[in-house]
């Protein structure tokens, strides 16, 4: 699927890509060794993400993650005198659990690009960049159901649904919260990724699920029959991108982020032409 908000006058060459499988951990040069030696191999795992990390209709990586990652290596250049040589490594699937152990279990100089939400328990085995963009949640349904009314009705209006989540997202602990809290009889059934979770809700009216709203933005724009019910919003939510713990770069990435480059009008222009101007709100 290619994101529709894209703009092809912001499409990124990049340096060095290799696409090639992941086989569980990869290794980055570190720092350190690079401040040495004034070179540094970097990897980006990414799971691909429309309007984040996908390749466009050349097979090209593009997206708001790959301008990032061309502006930070720029950034380590001109400071450091680092010339920086980087591949993107995919995960199979998108498999967003299968994502967060591949950064996981990788070394040096490796960065984890997906829609990652920063939450403390991942710091106990990830590092996380400063916030790059505030997320938020939204439910969603076949465009056919009536507008839930209540968190609180849920177990009555969205009786005999079955919510969809993938393992190890926010969104499975925000379910299981609710089957807790209000909803006892609630049906939970596992995927890889959210846009499993936003497929089975256009293929079945007996689905619904929380998504990340860019999940949701590309769809409506594609004129799927996709339902937002107002009263699933959640915010509070940011994401950030995951470095493995031993990795050394993740006082770097946080200097040129907060070098001005998330406050820059070229930053939002590169949410813009990735996510579309409705996204800039999450900047706010």
């Amino acid at each position: 699927m290619k994101h529709l908000f894209k703009s092809s006058a912001f499409s990124c060459v990049l340096g060095v890509v290799l696409s090639i499988p992941i086989l569980g951990q990869s290794t980055g040069d570190s720092f350190q060794s690079a401040n040495s030696s004034k070179t540094a191999n970097l990897v980006y795992i990414y799971a691909g993400v429309n309007g984040f990390v996908n390749k466009d209709s050349d097979g090209q990586l593009e997206g708001l993650f790959v301008e990032m990652m061309n502006a930070f290596e720029s950034y380590v250049s001109s400071k450091y005198g680092i010339t920086v040589n980087s591949s993107y490594v995919p995960v199979q699937d998108s498999d967003f659990q299968q994502f967060l152990n591949d950064v996981k279990n990788s070394s040096g100089g490796v960065f984890g690009l997906n829609t990652t939400t920063i939450k403390e328990e991942r710091k106990k085995f990830l590092k996380f960049s400063p916030a790059i963009l505030n997320n938020i949640s939204v439910l969603i349904t076949h465009n056919s159901v009536p507008t839930l009314s209540s968190m609180g009705n849920v177990s009555n209006e969205f009786s005999g649904m079955v919510a969809n989540t993938a393992s190890g997202s926010t969104y499975h602990k925000r379910l299981l919260d609710l089957k807790s809290s209000s909803h006892p009889n609630l049906r939970i059934s596992m995927v890889a990724s959210e846009y499993d979770i936003i497929d089975s809700v256009v293929a079945d009216p007996r689905s619904f699920g929380f998504i990340d709203i860019s999940f949701y933005l590309e769809y409506v724009s594609q004129r799927k029959p996709v339902k937002r019910h107002p009263v699933g919003d959640q915010g509070g939510e940011q994401y950030g991108i995951i470095m493995p713990l031993n990795s050394d770069w993740d006082p770097i990435l946080a200097e040129f982020l907060n070098s001005g480059f998330l406050k820059s009008s070229d930053y939002r222009q590169i949410v813009i032409n990735n996510l579309g101007k409705g996204a800039l709100r999450m900047l706010d």
